[in-house]
């Protein structure tokens, strides 16, 4: 079985893309930004989806030396937390950025600082969530595989679209994983294509799948019809 994300309908109301959705999975993760950002669980539990939460991250920096917007940033993931817990869902965070490279040190501070409070949270709620990678995109950290110390005991979101943009494919294929993203791209552009357009060996990414025992992969490709056409692929060569 396979989950869908709701990226690929994120232009749309959620209530929408989940009617939508509804008619080919059981299982959905909600992008919670934009215009499907979760206040309240409501809509969630008039369907009898089974969910995983991406909690805000376009304008959250849980890393940010700014401490105000650290400490904002963190309440944004605990209140997701509270969501989630509602639905039962566990739910996927970005480690955040630094705005100038001389502030590394201090911004890698801070993120652990966020991380800690985190953890912290997701007990207090009952919350599994997972630490995803990042792609090639400014001074993000957790962009290569030598950066999962970071993540300090936290479970791991392998994103393969963002590992082989940033040239760090099998390497982080072969790290230990408990939940993944799957989406295709030419290793240049975080571009989230439908499996087949772009260069990434989904048979090894399968494999390694199955072993890290992950059931419900998620779907996380930019166009719906796009993400029909992955889930196509993926039940007719490699199971549900």
């Amino acid at each position: 079985m396979y989950s869908i994300s709701t990226h690929c309908l994120h232009a749309e109301s959620l209530t929408s893309a989940l009617d939508k959705l509804s008619f080919h999975t059981e299982h959905v993760e909600i992008m919670s930004d934009g215009p499907h950002l979760l206040t309240d669980t409501k809509l969630l539990e008039s369907y009898n989806f089974k969910y995983s939460i991406h909690a805000p991250s376009r304008g959250v920096n849980i890393a940010s030396v700014l401490e105000p917007i650290r400490r904002t940033s963190v309440e944004v993931i605990t209140n997701t937390f509270a969501l989630a817990a509602e639905v039962n869902a566990p739910v996927v965070i970005h480690p955040g950025y630094f705005a100038w490279e001389y502030e590394y040190v201090l911004a890698e501070q801070h993120l652990r600082a966020s991380l800690a409070q985190i953890h912290a949270e997701s007990i207090q709620y009952g919350v599994t969530y997972f630490i995803e990678n990042m792609g090639n995109w400014g001074y993000f950290f957790i962009k290569e595989p030598k950066d999962l110390y970071l993540l300090d005991g936290a479970l791991f979101c392998l994103d393969v679209g963002h590992a082989n943009e940033c040239g760090n494919f099998d390497t982080f294929l072969a790290t230990s994983f408990a939940h993944v993203h799957l989406h295709d791209n030419n290793g240049k552009y975080d571009s989230h294509e439908t499996i087949g357009k772009g260069n990434i060996n989904f048979d090894k990414v399968l494999k390694r799948v199955r072993e890290n025992n992950i059931k419900i992969p998620v779907i996380e490709v930019k166009s719906f019809e796009g993400t029909i056409k992955t889930l196509d692929i993926l039940t007719k060569h490699y199971g549900v």
